[in-house]
């Protein structure tokens, strides 16, 4: 195969582009730490950009039949070094044809969330903010949009909290897209919002970093795609 620009420009006149655009995934995978949640970050090992931060990303695979979930559990893998924890949520779809000098690149943006104390992950405020391809615009937009679903958007809210969930890691995440949030304003969504409900068995599990065990809430509602 070859570069994104002359598979992009092979066609002869009057001919439509064998490939007009190609299409990436771009993960926004946000560790499970109850502190303080974290966004993965790689350093880029190939051309262009060696050497630069960028979220993890890759070309999906569609000469494989491969889905953007499968695309997005194989980036991380391969890229992060661990597993995604829970489902991937689709936030947006960036089009921007000058944001890869390579060619036109079509990124397929998600949200996953990856295991507590992963290493190379970032604190959010440590984001850098000139990273390529977008990616910084691409994670500040990403957090916008998880502010927004999170309560509202059941698909989105169970990949990024689960089955079930506590206080603690609701409030962690709700942190991350906004730091100003109060813990009672948060309590007060997740209560009202009909996606989650205490445990009828008041069963609770431990919190990383906590003295206490934290009352479980579990999911009520099925998701349906």
């Amino acid at each position: 195969m070859g570069s994104m620009r002359e598979t992009n420009l092979a066609y002869q006149d009057g001919e439509h582009p064998i490939h007009g655009t190609w299409l990436s995934v771009d993960v926004v995978a946000l560790t499970q730490d109850s502190d303080a949640v974290r966004v993965a970050l790689i350093t880029r090992a190939g051309e262009p950009h060696r050497g630069a931060t960028t979220l993890p990303g890759g070309l999906l695979a569609a000469w494989n039949q491969e889905t953007v979930e499968q695309a997005a559990r194989r980036v991380v893998s391969e890229k992060v070094g661990v597993d995604i924890v829970g489902g991937v949520a689709i936030l947006d779809v960036v089009s921007d044809p000058g944001r890869d000098e390579r060619g036109h690149t079509v990124s397929i943006v998600v949200a996953a969330r990856i295991p507590a104390d992963t290493p190379g992950a970032a604190r959010i405020n440590h984001v850098p903010d000139e990273m390529p391809f977008g990616h910084s615009a691409i994670v500040r937009k990403a957090l916008a949009k998880i502010n927004t679903g999170l309560f509202t958007d059941a698909e989105l809210t169970y990949a990024l909290l689960g089955e079930t969930t506590t206080m603690a890691e609701v409030l962690a995440l709700a942190r991350a897209c906004d730091p100003s949030v109060s813990e009672s304003a948060i309590g007060s969504r997740l209560r009202r919002c009909g996606l989650y409900a205490p445990d009828p068995d008041r069963s609770r599990k431990p919190v990383v970093g906590a003295g206490r065990p934290a009352l479980v809430f579990i999911k009520t509602q099925a998701v349906h795609t």
